[in-house]
Formats: structure tokens, C-alpha cells, sequence
């Protein structure tokens, strides 16, 4: 069912992003192709306007031997920028062309182009003689024109563009070849890109059936062991509480040990729904430290092992207080779970450039390097059948990292020479800005 659902979410991915890379280049393309196509009608246009300032000034046209070839040729001007490839059709107010003469052959070509008097003064394309491609601006010469010949009478200026029209073709033609390239493209693209969106949510889906798992379990156990107890003191309802008082005591650490699996469990919620405020404050270390390790100090002496808080060199760094206690529990817990009765744990912490590390070292079974990837691991246990022993669940070190996380440290565990672990937590003695309050820096 799963796997189903991660295939219907890819598909969506793929179908999103190829409709965003899709619409991109098609975006893109229509944009330089109007751009492009713009540009090249910008330097006609530019030459009808000059041509109807030179005829509208009045100045004399030099005339040279008419042209004869194609449609597109036109006695020359001094005026024109491109005068080879501009022609000058003259209407009287009756619409007829008078500079036939002038024409040419090309009069043959030109001569079904009609005069539209509501067009003066304004931008247009045409064909003539269906292969022939021109822009056109027609202009009212006045009466009082210098220029007798074109005085009183309309101008039809028209500029040769099949140049313009073949580049415009075959620039059409490689934008639809390279916008098909890029097509192909945003398919692979789509596919890689919605593989590599999915990787990290496949992860955390997997982490999170895993925990959910897990977590099934753990509580599954305790509360199995729970009802099993009061189901059988209620087959005895006449026994006294001494009679049944080792079963009570085992339903009794059960529950214990579930509401410590409760506490653990919410405290990794709180840290993935980025809800906890902490309370970051200036901190002498050596006074704090000296307060937390104290009533550890007797109950490491009750299992017959020694807690020793080495000599610290007072200093002060900013930390939240009940989230290094919290730290501090889970670490000196672990040590003295792991630790076989007469040995000793140490407790230590140094500056060391502008961070601190808190050190606590125990003599017990260690942690071989494979299993030290993954001792932060939710659920994660180096000796499982060692750890329900001994009431442990594989919470409490991720928790830990969390709290280290949230300080902008980092915590690693080395071996402890000659046996044993050392858990070596580093914070920072300034926090970095904006480090107190809300924190989304969760573990898991």
C-alpha cells in the first residue's frame, strides 16, 4: 500500500514539475521570438520614417537610372537608409499611381496595391503578388510641399522585408527544433528532479513507520506484562498483598518504565512539532555541574559503583539549564546502566577555545565502531536483551542529541581507555544569534 502511494506521489511530482519546465520554455520562447521579431522590423521602421521626412521636407530626390529587376528596387534618395530596397508608390487624390514612369517593370507587380486614406500615418505588412513582402507607411504630403511632383498627394513608402521574413523562418524553424530539445529535456529533468524531491520524504516516511513501530512495541510490552499481573491477582482474591507482593512489584516497574517511555516519547513530539521554549542564561558551569552530579553521587553509591566529578576550572557559558540537567541525567543514567558494579565513572568538563565540552567517562562494556553510527538512533540499542534488563527503551540518546542540536553543539562517543565509553558533548560558550526561544532543530 505504501509503495503504491509513493509511486502516486512521484507521478504528481513529475506531472508538476514537468508542467513548470513546460511552461517556462514555452514562456521563453514566445518571449524572444517576439523580441527577436521586434528587432527585426525595428530597423524598416526606421527607414519608412526617414523616408517620409525626406519627402515631407521637400527636398529634391537625386534620381538615378531606373531599375529594372525585381519588385523592391526604387530610383535612389539621398534620404533613405536603405534606398535599394525601398519603393515610393505616389496615389492622387483619386487613388491612381502616378510615378508609373518611374516604376518601372516593377509597375506590373505594384500596380493592384490600393489607396486606404484611413491608414495614414501608419505601420502595416503586406504581400504583393503573393511572394512579395513589404512594410508600408503611408503619408499626406501637403500642398504647400517644396516637391511638386509629390505636393497635395498621398506616399505610399514601402520597405522590402522578405530578408526579414526568411531570417524570421528559419529562426522559427531552430526555435521550434531547440524548444522540442529542451522538451525532452524537462522530461528527464522532471523525472530526476521528482526522484530526488521523493528521496528525503521516502526516508522520512520509513523513519517514521520504523519509530511508530517501535514505539508500538515498547509500549506494548510493559502494558502486556501489566495486565497479565492483574489478571492474575484477580484469579486470587483471597491471597494478601505479601502473597502476591513480587507481582505487584513487577506490574508496579512496568508502569514505571511505561511512564518514563510516555515522558520520552513526548519529549521527541515536542522536538518534531518545533514547540519547546527554552531558556538560554549566562551559567557559572562549576557550581552547576557540582548541584546536578551530587544526588547522583549516592545512587551510583547504592549499586556499588563510584561517581566522581573531576575539579572544574570555573567558567561561564550560556545554556538552558533544565535541558543540561535533562542532558546530564541521560548521560550519568546510561554510564551507570552499562557499568559492572566497582568501577567508576567520571564526570569532567574543560573550555576549550571559545567552547566547552562536558566529558563522562564510564568503565563498562563500550561501544564498538559500527554500532557508534547509530547509538543515536531512535530505538536504537547496542544489546537489546541487555538494555530491557537493565529498563532502557533507545530514547534517551537520541533525546540527548536533540538537546545538544538545540545548543548548536555536537556530541560523539569515543572509547575510554583501557574499557569502557566516553560521551563527549561540545556547546558553544556564547550561543549564536537568536539561539534562545523557538527552535526547529529536531533529531529524527
Amino acid at each position: 500500500m505504501s509503495n503504491k502511494v509513493n509511486r502516486a506521489q512521484q507521478w504528481r511530482l513529475f506531472i508538476s514539475n514537468f508542467i513548470g519546465f513546460t511552461v517556462i520554455f514555452v514562456l521563453l520562447g514566445v518571449i524572444v521570438f517576439v523580441l527577436f521579431r521586434n528587432a527585426m522590423l525595428t530597423s524598416t521602421d526606421q527607414a519608412l520614417r526617414v523616408e517620409r521626412t525626406s519627402r515631407l521636407s521637400g527636398a529634391p530626390v537625386a534620381k538615378k537610372p531606373i531599375d529594372q529587376g525585381k519588385p523592391g528596387h526604387r530610383v535612389q534618395t539621398s534620404r533613405a537608409i536603405h534606398p535599394f530596397m525601398t519603393t515610393t508608390l505616389i496615389f492622387n487624390d483619386a487613388g491612381k499611381i502616378t510615378n508609373h514612369a518611374q516604376l518601372g517593370s516593377r509597375y506590373d507587380t505594384l500596380k493592384n496595391i490600393h489607396l486606404d486614406t484611413s491608414q495614414v500615418g501608419q505601420l502595416h505588412t503586406i504581400q504583393v503578388g503573393g511572394k512579395y513582402n513589404f512594410r508600408t507607411l503611408l503619408v499626406r504630403v501637403p500642398k504647400t510641399n517644396a516637391d511638386k511632383m509629390v505636393a497635395g498627394k498621398y506616399l505610399l513608402i514601402m520597405e522590402n522585408i522578405d530578408p526579414q521574413k526568411a531570417a524570421m523562418s528559419n529562426f522559427t524553424r531552430v526555435l521550434l527544433i531547440t524548444m522540442g530539445v529542451f522538451w525532452l529535456l524537462s522530461i528527464l529533468m522532471s523525472i530526476w528532479m521528482s526522484r530526488l524531491t521523493m528521496r528525503p520524504i521516502l526516508k522520512s516516511w520509513g523513519r517514521q513507520t520504523e519509530f511508530v513501530g517501535n514505539a508500538a512495541h515498547e509500549l506494548r510490552t510493559p502494558l502486556t506484562i501489566i495486565q497479565n499481573k492483574l489478571e492474575l491477582l484477580l484469579t486470587k482474591p483471597n491471597d494478601k498483598i505479601i502473597d502476591q507482593a513480587e507481582n505487584i512489584a513487577i506490574a508496579n516497574s512496568e508502569s514505571q518504565r511505561l511512564q518514563k517511555l510516555t515522558q520520552d516519547l513526548l519529549a521527541l513530539a515536542r522536538s518534531d512539532s518545533n514547540t519547546l521554549q527554552t531558556n538560554f542564561e549566562g551559567t557559572h558551569v562549576a557550581s552547576f555541574l557540582q548541584r546536578t552530579v551530587e544526588p547522583y553521587t549516592e545512587i551510583a553509591a547504592s549499586q556499588g559503583k563510584k561517581l566522581v566529578l573531576a575539579p572544574v576550572v570555573d567558567f561561564k557559558a550560556t545554556l538552558d539549564q533544565n535541558l543540561i540537567h535533562q542532558l546530564m541525567n541521560i548521560l550519568i543514567d546510561n554510564a551507570l546502566k552499562y557499568s559492572p558494579q566497582g568501577s567508576t565513572i567520571t564526570l569532567s568538563a574543560k573550555v576549550v577555545g571559545r567552547k566547552w565540552q562536558l566529558i563522562v567517562a564510564d568503565q563498562g562494556i563500550g561501544v564498538n565502531d559500527a554500532d557508534r553510527k547509530r547509538i543515536f538512533d531512535r530505538f536504537y540499542r547496542v544489546d537489546s536483551s541487555r538494555s530491557r534488563q537493565t529498563g532502557g527503551n533507545g530514547l534517551g540518546l537520541s533525546i540527548a542529541h536533540w538537546i545538544v542540536d538545540l545548543h548548536h553543539g555536537n556530541i560523539v562517543v569515543k572509547p575510554n581507555q583501557p574499557h569502557g565509553s566516553q560521551f563527549v558533548t561540545t556547546l558553544p560558550l556564547t550561543p549564536a544569534s537568536g539561539l534562545s526561544g523557538r527552535h526547529d532543530k529536531p533529531r529524527g
